[in-house]
């Protein structure tokens, strides 16, 4: 009986610790990565699946480049998710917690290249997205008519007339993307990481595809790419792409909307 006992508790030990190791959790397994993918994006994947199909219709067809220039306007819609995403960042937060993740891993750091960063990636996304918007016909931002209305003072006129709620937003959603996406999806073993890699782009296309096809492909396997390598190998420090990522989501995936004065 004795021994039946010793069995059963080395076997409910065994079990507590396969959920809670004893050691500060790095590598990530399969199903956890499945969980907090369900978790942080599941409900967005169904969202932006049931928006372009119907999208698909003729009489619900929008002008993508609105939804992609005019996040500065419409900041506020966004925020309705902003209490959905914050309660779903803290039961992934109590999942990794419950798993023992070791956060100390994750290297987020303040410092000067920050500031340098920052602007810069934001600014090669931004082109890269002005030449996408160009070349599919959907606006011409290299008209030489617009040259005359570029104003670098613009950055500052449309950041203030973002309400605190879309900036707070946009913060919130920098982190909860790319803390999954090169925070966590980092964190595999070296032989499973081209795989999670093909799974990451799969999962950023999955919920911007309400943006349409074109750009859905754009984010999840042009900037989701640039985005990996240019962090794992390059930057190394996950905040730039926090702060980058909101402020992609506060002015859209454009540098030349940003700098040109519209109503001028």
């Amino acid at each position: 009986m004795a021994l039946l006992n010793t069995k059963i508790y080395g076997g409910n030990m065994n079990f507590i610790q396969s959920i809670h190791p004893t050691k500060p959790l790095r590598y990530l397994k399969w199903f956890d990565i499945l969980i907090i993918t369900v978790l942080m994006f599941g409900e967005f994947i169904i969202r932006s699946t049931q928006q372009f199909m119907e999208s698909l219709s003729p009489s619900t067809v929008t002008s993508v480049a609105e939804t992609t220039t005019n996040v500065a306007s419409d900041g506020a819609a966004y925020s309705s998710n902003f209490t959905f995403q914050l309660m779903m960042l803290g039961i992934t937060f109590l999942y990794l917690l419950i798993r023992n993740y070791d956060f100390k891993q994750l290297p987020i750091r303040l410092s000067w290249s920050v500031f340098i960063w920052v602007p810069l990636i934001f600014a090669v996304v931004g082109i890269f997205g002005d030449i996408i918007t160009t070349l599919s016909g959907e606006y011409n931002y290299f008209n030489p008519q617009l040259l005359p209305f570029i104003d670098p003072m613009e950055i500052i006129r449309k950041f203030m007339a973002l309400t605190p709620m879309a900036i707070g937003y946009a913060l919130l959603n920098g982190f909860y993307e790319e803390f999954f996406f090169l925070g966590l999806l980092t964190s595999v073993k070296e032989k499973h990481q081209w795989l999670v890699l093909v799974y990451s782009v799969i999962i950023r296309i999955s919920f911007h595809t309400y943006q349409g096809l074109l750009w859905a492909l754009v984010i999840g396997l042009v900037y989701g790419l640039f985005y990996y390598f240019l962090y794992k190998y390059v930057v190394k420090n996950l905040l730039p792409f926090f702060l980058m990522h909101a402020l992609a989501d506060m002015f859209g995936s454009s540098l030349l909307y940003l700098l040109i004065a519209w109503r001028t």
